[in-house]
Formats: C-alpha cells, structure tokens, sequence
C-alpha cells in the first residue's frame, strides 16, 4: 500500500484506521481511500485469510451537529436489524481513533437512475417495502433490549426523537441569539402534533428509503443513524425529502403499495406533519454548527441543509392550510466596495483547489464559502432591506434593522394561531433569500425541488429541472 492510498506517518487518521483494522480483523489492510464528503468516510480493502474483503469506514459527524444517536448507537441498529435477519453490513466495531464504524461495503448503487428499466425499478421498491415490513415486525421489546427509548404517549411517539435534539440544542445555544425560524417550527410541531398514534408505535428506520442494489436486487439497507421507536409514518414523511435526489417513481402508487406490503393504513395528514417535522431536523440540527463553526465545517453545506429544511417545512405547512407561498424577487447584483477582495479571495482559492479527495475537501468546501460571500456582497444589502420591509408590514412599523431580529422573534412568541399564515409566509420569505445567497442564481447550489405528494389527487410529476442531477446532494454541488 503506497502513499497515494493515503496513509502516511503515524499520526495519520489513515494509518492509525488502518492498524485498528489490521489488529481487530487479524488482516492485511491492501488499500485505503478517503471519500470526499462533509463527514469522515474510508473504503478499505483488508485481506483475511487469503481474500479481500470489502470495508466501509463511517466517522462520527462533529459534536456541533446535533444528533441524538451517534454512531455507536449505528451500530446498535446493525446488530438489532442483522439479528432479526435484515440485509445490512455487519458492523465489525468502532474504533476509537479516528472515530468511526467499521462495517462490510456494500455492493452496487444507491440512486435508482441506475436501475435498467421502469421494471426494475418497481420491483426493486417492492424488494424495499418487503424489507420495511420486515423491520416493522421486530418486536418493541427486543429495540428496547438494544437501549432504543420505548414511548409512552402520543407526543413522545410524535417528538420523542426531536426532544432529544432540543435536549442538547438548548445548552449549546444558551448564550446565542434566538433564530427567529428554529423558535417557531418548536411551537408550531408541539402545537400540532397528532394524537391518537401511540398504538402506531414500533421500531422505525426514520431516514428510510435507503439501500443499494446491484442486478436488480438490493443488497443492503444502510444509514440507520436516525432509526428509534416512532410513527411509522415518519418513513413515509422521509420519502417526500428522499424523493428529490432518488428516481423513485409515482409516490401515490407507492403510498398503496405500502398498504398493500406492510398492511399499515397511510394517514396523509400524519404524514404531512412529520414531513414538517423531518424537515425541521435539518433545520435544528445544523444551527449550531453554523452559530459557531468548529475547524473542517461544511459550512455552506450547512446551510444549504438548513434554507432547503426550512423552506420545505413552511411549504408542507402550507400545503397543510390550504394556500401556496409566493417566490422573492431576486434583487439585481449590486457589488459594494468591499467587492475587490471578495473576488480574489474567490479566485485565489479556486485556483489552489485541487480535485475534491480527502483533506482537499475542506478547501473546496471554503471556495464555495467564498463564493456564497461574494454572492452576499452583491445581493446581500438588498435583501436585508427587504427582510425588515416586509417585518414592518406585519408589525405595523418598521423597526431598527439591529432590532429586527428581537422583534421577529416576539412576534412568534405572541402570535396567535389566527397569524399562522401570517408568519409563515414571512418566514419563508426570509428562508427563501438566505437560499438565493448561497450562489449565483443558475447554481445547482440555490436549487429547491418541490417535494411531491403521496396523496392520489395531487400532482405527482417532476420535471428534469425540478430535481437534482443522479448522486447530487443539497449543498455538495
């Protein structure tokens, strides 16, 4: 294995991984390469007893992310699936340093563009609904023997999983402005969770949908990180989201096929407020990172997850009540005179970046900060003004822009259920130009799908413009 493998001196995450490996598994490690994502990630090919097995390396994401289950509790989920006979890799450990989860690499692909034909992919959605209703039949007691929490009301089903984010939220947040946004989605997903599905509950995989295949069958599930005791309408909730970068097909027929497969009833209204409430996890969780961000943020990645949840989430909530958000006007570039050194600092990182492999990543990462701060020099003014214009027409006045903020933020405090609308409608306003500055307007960077229904009297068809290209995620591109 040679230094184009990555690892280097001892002190390299690589080779400390590799040596892990190598002693855990009583291996020989015959490559390693680290993929170039917002979270650490190696493929490894070990040798073990004269073949080469396939590895996968899952690092744990930074603190400042808020995740109730990190990947130690992953591997939990692995043992509970692979014991009640569930395709997924086996999870060798977690090793310590670098932290990560080791576990076997699956084969194949994960986005469904790649299936050879409509019929595939059909039958390979029907291959996956099998699969879930496999899941959904392990027993509660045997998650809660894993250490997963078992609900005991109606709103712990609904929001157990969120409170746990909340949990840690607060602390990290104590001493930081209140986001106007993050304020009003914890009221609104507390005062309208739904009742009556405590009985519903049963282990769930949450970020469902998805899996890898290869010769039209699935190979395995995989990403369990946010899988917990739930409302199995959260997977369906997921789906909606999951629908933008994956070829999924009709979500109507597959809401009945669901039915059909699982035996479980949709309930589209369920549905549609853990669509807002999936959403929101985007939302919450990134506000730390991106509050106070740690050394190696994806920061504009961050925020790209957080304007896409957060918009998303107004949308459903919308769709909920009946009406439809109007688009912001996108202002004309006007460049401040602060312009000159933010376009050399765009150019000077574009020209040192080199393709986007291991540690080079974060210096892509940030030429893409750059170029989101060029966009603010340019747009940004405007759409401040335009902010606290709009503010002052539903406050009645206009407030000082440095208590525009303050003033929002009591205004969702006080609002009555009367003004829903209201604010949602100036809170999507303001999502929508936090989106529109994170790169030029033709950016695949500023695209924002609309998510489709499940529901068999809405429109269901997606142009090739209103989706993001096979393996894209939001933020990456």
């Amino acid at each position: 294995m040679g230094a184009s493998d990555g690892v280097g001196g001892d002190e390299s995450d690589e080779a400390r991984l590799v040596r892990w490996i190598e002693r855990e598994l009583r291996g020989t490690v015959r490559g390693i390469t680290r993929i170039a994502r917002w979270r650490p990630a190696w493929d490894i090919d070990v040798e073990i007893g004269g073949r080469v097995v396939a590895l996968h390396a899952r690092g744990e994401r930074e603190r400042s992310m808020l995740m109730p289950f990190r990947i130690a509790d992953e591997a939990v989920v692995h043992d509970l699936l692979e014991a009640h006979g569930l395709p997924v890799p086996h999870a060798y450990g977690i090793c310590d340093d670098p932290r990560t989860l080791v576990m076997d690499r699956l084969p194949g692909h994960v986005e469904m563009s790649f299936a050879s034909s409509d019929t595939e992919r059909e039958r390979l959605i029907d291959e996956y609904l099998e699969l879930l209703a496999r899941v959904y039949s392990i027993p509660v007691p045997a998650a809660a023997a894993s250490g997963l929490d078992v609900p005991a009301d109606d709103a712990a089903t609904a929001l157990g999983y969120f409170r746990r984010i909340e949990a840690d939220y607060d602390p990290l947040m104590a001493e930081l402005p209140v986001d106007p946004m993050v304020a009003f989605f914890r009221r609104w997903l507390t005062e309208h969770a739904p009742p009556g599905r405590h009985g519903q509950a049963r282990f769930i995989l949450y970020d469902a949908f998805q899996f890898m295949f290869a010769d039209g069958r699935i190979t395995g599930l995989l990403d369990f990180e946010l899988a917990h005791v739930g409302d199995p309408m959260m997977d369906l909730a997921a789906l909606r989201v999951r629908d933008t970068i994956k070829s999924i097909g009709d979500l109507a027929k597959l809401a009945a096929r669901y039915e059909r497969i699982t035996g479980i009833t949709v309930d589209h209204d369920v549905v549609e407020y853990h669509c807002v409430l999936y959403n929101v996890l985007s939302v919450i969780s990134t506000r730390p990172a991106l509050a106070v961000p740690a050394p190696g943020t994806d920061w504009l990645s961050y925020l790209a997850w957080y304007t896409n949840g957060a918009r998303w989430a107004f949308e459903v909530i919308a769709e909920m009540g009946g009406y439809e958000l109007a688009p912001v006007a996108i202002p004309e570039p006007r460049p401040t005179r602060h312009a000159p050194a933010v376009r050399h600092l765009v150019d000077g990182l574009r020209t040192a970046s080199a393709p986007a492999t291991g540690a080079e990543y974060e210096r892509v990462a940030l030429g893409k900060l750059a170029n989101h701060l060029r966009r603010l020099d340019e747009v940004g003014p405007a759409f401040d003004e335009a902010d606290v214009r709009d503010l002052a027409e539903v406050l009645g006045h206009r407030p000082e822009p440095g208590d525009a903020d303050a003033a929002l933020i009591d205004l969702v405090n006080d609002a009555g259920p009367g003004r829903e609308e209201e604010l949602v409608r100036l809170l999507d306003a303001r999502a929508q130009r936090m989106q529109l500055t994170l790169a030029s307007p033709s950016s695949l960077m500023v695209r924002h799908p609309k998510l489709r229904s499940l529901r068999a009297d809405r429109p269901s068809v997606r142009g090739a413009d209103d989706s993001w290209p096979a393996g894209a995620i939001p933020g990456t591109a």
